[in-house]
């Protein structure tokens, strides 16, 4: 094999520095996430321009009132939809630049399902959200490996599946699970070895903040992804 072959070998293998699995992440997630809400998008975009044509051909018709109050109506209700998909997308993409600190893990998966709620419409998602320790970690890379983890659970399970995620304190360690109903796949704990994947990635964003990344079996059927992050005792 030839120097350069050897070096692209070693190349696959290396692990991104944390700056730039972080940037990886952050536009891998707005990236699937714009996929998987386009057909929405475009649907609501289509209404709102089919609605305010009509109520220009209303007005210039001069219709009753009650016609052009429905049509403006829908054509709000479309636009607004528009709106809130542009603005997931948006604030997947935006950066955020952090240090480690104690922070509230509760309301970090909150802002991860908030900015998935389109994407999640379509399943059950069931939170077991107990007391918890601070944990420490990053606010911007923890929330993007949540948003990731959430997203491959997404396409992983059938429409209308279930999809879990739990979190508790367990020692000096606070643990989050995300459980889906995808097909139970081989070899589960080895997912995370495979360079540059989703689960590679958030991995090692984990582990710059001191926190680690497992996959298994869950109770669910498909896989179970756990982070196990340093809690914060000072902050209880």
């Amino acid at each position: 094999m030839s120097v350069a072959r050897n070096t692209a070998a070693r190349d696959v293998g290396r692990e991104l520095p944390v700056e730039e699995a972080a940037e990886v992440q952050r536009f891998a997630n707005a990236g699937r996430l714009a996929a998987a809400v386009s057909h929405d998008l475009l649907s609501a975009l289509g209404v709102a321009q089919t609605d305010i044509g009509f109520l220009c051909d209303l007005l210039a018709k001069i219709e009753p009132q009650r016609d052009l109050r429905e049509a403006a109506e829908d054509a709000r209700a479309a636009i607004s939809r528009a709106v809130s998909r542009i603005a997931a997308v948006l604030s997947l993409a935006r950066p955020r630049h952090g240090e480690v600190a104690p922070l509230d893990v509760r309301e970090v998966i909150g802002a991860a399902l908030f900015d998935l709620d389109v994407r999640l419409a379509g399943y059950t998602v069931v939170r077991d959200l107990l007391q918890a320790p601070f944990a420490r970690a990053e606010r911007g890379a923890l929330l993007q490996t949540i948003v990731s983890l959430l997203l491959d659970a997404a396409d992983a399970t059938p429409q209308r599946g279930c999809i879990s995620i739990t979190l508790r304190g367990q020692g000096e360690m606070v643990i989050v699970s995300i459980d889906d109903e995808g097909p139970s796949p081989l070899s589960p704990e080895m997912l995370a070895e495979w360079p540059h994947s989703p689960l590679w990635t958030c991995r090692n964003v984990v582990r710059s903040f001191g926190g680690e990344l497992v996959a298994g079996l869950g109770p669910l059927g498909g896989r179970r992804v756990t982070l196990q992050l340093q809690a914060d005792r000072l902050s209880e």
